[in-house]
């Protein structure tokens, strides 16, 4: 843009900048122009068919494509919204032309949705039509649009000339087949003659839910078709093209053949758009510069503008806006987890504290750092830690010595893991991060630092925590991955790994803070006592015709007599008698030493792992709903701190033996199921007692049933 200095306006108009190929760019209060470098010597290399003039509609030479929607037989009928005339006489010459090109033609069809004529800010209107009810009801292919998230690490910080390529109106090159046609009728009314008709789409409609998809496949097939110049490649996002390369005259003569391609094969290029060998360009809502990326400032202004969010779908689409650049934001999930929350509330209650932290996400997204683009052809460094059930990281490459940020990671534990001790969650938190970054190297070795170290805990610890599925899962991910090496490092955030010492001994030992963490009482044991009582528990619960059996029993191992036994409610489950067994045994060992034998892996984490964290947390799960059992295991926390020295041990069930183990917990089991069989005389009258866990006396209020 021309100025003068005495003058307070620009010299070029507007036709002339666009003309021109001028853009105007608004960076931090700051004007900034952008000049149009294609050549006239370049232009003479490109065929001007491939150039959108308005005159005429490209078009794929295709098989047309057909739709398919639930309950064809079905019609979907919606009236057409009352439009005003001034929009009606917007929309008129839209439409001429557009039935005038072959993509809109008459028809008299059983199904019809609305338009709508949308105002714009040039004082034009644009052609909508609310095909939401065709949406619903529309069988859709299964998408194979590339991930916007990860697109761009497909380019390496060697390619640092770029091209930008806007296909025009590319949905309405692809054919529709004749039998679908229909489906995406419309009614028109003419401004000037009141004539009413029915028109319908020739081609692929915009606002159709799986267009998207449909004309990336299509042109995903026709570029197959396409050998770019050596050091150069081509990323496709439905109708966006790039073209990168290391060089400017081997972009330049990539782009030139890629437009003369496009256009023999039908397709149409807004010129204006047209981003031509650049070190510099705008893509999918992106700045590349120089093998680098960068948000856009106006995407950024935009979020920045954005009011607080009133309903849930303002949240979803907060939410969308800030998910596209989570890169950039170190502790993403974390700082976005109140949003994430509001969603599963009845009612959106938006508060002081809610304010605060949309300002410091926005904060962050304004403060975004320039990333990196990933080399594959180097090795990765991946920072992890876990903090507030949520793993967080960054993903780096070194460059002269120094590393680089790639990418920032994080993801939200599941409820699960979220119950579980800080250095077993970064078993998780490692997990999740080198699968989420796996994204990005496309098999390069990744070197994993984290102040935890994973890979003892994950052998010598998870085996109590995670079930056989998660272990196997964990194992195959962090141990048995070539690529992948475990490190420990005293950082404990990105910005100490960035700028800190990366490899180091961790300031704790994690085994040891597992046990602290979740002992209920310092000398509580996992293997039997020398000294003391030996006691075997069991819990036993079976449908017997029609009828729950449910009872109790503990056994002197030393003996094989029955210490005490008994019958429970009818609502008590197998776990329920198992969490019984072993809160009586803890009383009857009051003030004494013992062992505990349970055959229940529920009753010994109770005692072992969970307890000590569900009691600090209140007795509720990750999600603050109150524990099933709750009652009993409160009891039992209370009762494993009585004894003077305990041990409480798991054994297996139903094994086959005369080891002291084996008989003394099949002694258990089967006087289990027998005072399984014991009856109460009053049972309806004593069931509140029951729930309390009151034990009845055998003698005076049992007595066996006959069967």
């Amino acid at each position: 843009m021309l100025l003068v200095e005495e003058a307070d306006y620009n010299l070029l108009g507007r036709d002339l900048i666009v003309a021109l190929g001028i853009n105007l760019i608004v960076r931090n209060s700051q004007i900034m122009v952008s000049i149009y470098k294609l050549t006239c010597e370049d232009e003479d290399k490109i065929n001007p068919k491939v150039w959108h003039t308005g005159k005429e509609a490209g078009k794929l030479a295709m098989e047309p494509i057909s739709i398919e929607i639930e309950k064809p037989e079905d019609p979907i009928r919606i009236r057409q919204y009352p439009i005003p005339l001034e929009g009606r006489r917007g929309l008129k010459p839209i439409i001429e032309d557009l039935i005038k090109k072959g993509i809109l033609e008459p028809c008299m069809s059983r199904h019809n949705t609305p338009i709508l004529a949308v105002k714009k800010g040039d004082g034009n209107y644009r052609l909508v039509q609310d095909l939401r009810a065709i949406n619903e009801r529309t069988r859709t292919r299964f998408p194979v649009v590339a991930n916007p998230y990860t697109l761009l690490n497909r380019i390496s910080p060697k390619d640092t000339w770029y091209s930008v390529i806007d296909l025009k109106d590319a949905f309405w090159t692809c054919p529709l087949a004749e039998g679908s046609r229909d489906f995406f009728a419309f009614q028109w009314e003419d401004p000037d003659t009141n004539r009413k008709q029915q028109l319908r789409w020739a081609s692929l409609p915009q606002g159709f839910v799986d267009s998207p998809n449909l004309f990336g496949q299509a042109l995903e097939q026709l570029l197959s078709q396409f050998s770019p110049r050596k050091g150069t490649k081509i990323l496709q996002y439905v109708d966006d093209l790039l073209v990168a390369g290391e060089t400017e005259e081997g972009v330049r003569e990539c782009t030139i053949d890629l437009l003369n391609f496009l256009g023999e094969k039908g397709l149409k290029v807004a010129k204006q758009k047209l981003q031509f060998t650049e070190s510099g360009v705008k893509y999918l809502g992106h700045w590349l510069v120089k093998g680098k990326k960068k948000l856009d400032p106006a995407r950024i202004a935009g979020i920045v503008e954005l009011p607080p969010p009133k309903t849930k779908r303002q949240v979803r689409q907060l939410l969308g806006l800030l998910g596209y650049c989570r890169q950039w934001i170190e502790g993403y999930s974390e700082k976005a987890k109140f949003l994430y929350e509001k969603l599963t509330a009845e009612k959106i209650k938006w508060t002081e504290q809610d304010d605060k932290e949309l300002e410091q996400l926005k904060g962050a997204l304004v403060t975004a750092p320039v990333l990196n683009l990933p080399d594959i052809n180097k090795k990765f460094q991946l920072f992890v830690n876990v903090g507030n059930h949520t793993a967080h990281g960054v993903l780096t490459q070194e460059w002269a010595g120094d590393r680089k940020p790639v990418g920032y990671l994080s993801k939200l534990l599941d409820p699960v893991s979220r119950g579980w001790p800080t250095c077993l969650q970064a078993i998780v938190a490692v997990a999740l991060l080198v699968e989420e970054a796996k994204k990005i190297t496309f098999g390069a070795p990744i070197t994993v630092y984290t102040p935890h170290n994973v890979r003892t805990i994950l052998q010598q610890k998870a085996e109590k925590w995670l079930t056989d599925a998660r272990l196997l899962k964990y194992e195959a991910i962090l141990l048995h991955a070539p690529e992948l090496e475990l490190r420990t490092t005293q950082a404990s955030n990105p910005a100490g790994f960035l700028f800190g010492e990366a490899s180091s001994e961790p300031i704790h030992n994690c085994i040891d803070l597992v046990e602290l963490q979740t002992k209920v009482r310092e000398d509580l044991e996992d293997e039997e006592l020398e000294e003391g009582e030996k006691w075997f528990v069991d819990g036993s619960a079976r449908v017997i015709e029609g009828k729950r059996k449910s009872g109790y029993a503990i056994i002197d191992g030393k003996t094989g007599e029955v210490i005490k036994s008994g019958p429970l409610g009818t609502s008590w489950s197998a776990q329920a008698c198992e969490l019984y067994a072993v809160l009586q045994a803890l009383k009857g060992l009051k003030g004494k030493i013992g062992t505990i034998f349970t055959d229940s892996k529920y009753a010994f984490g109770v005692v072992h792992t969970f307890g000590k964290i569900w009691e600090e947390r209140g007795l509720v799960n990750t999600r603050g709903k109150g524990l099933i059992h709750e009652d009993l295991i409160r009891q039992i926390l209370k009762a494993v701190r009585e004894p003077k020295a305990i041990a409480v041990v798991y054994v297996k069930s139903h094994q086959a033996g005369l080891q002291f183990r084996i008989r003394g917990n099949n002694l258990a089991d089967q006087e289990a199921r027998k005072a399984a069989l014991l009856t109460l005389d009053t049972l309806e009258s004593r069931t509140e007692i029951l729930e309390k866990f009151l034990l009845i006396p055998q003698k005076k209020r049992l007595r066996i049933s006959r069967k």
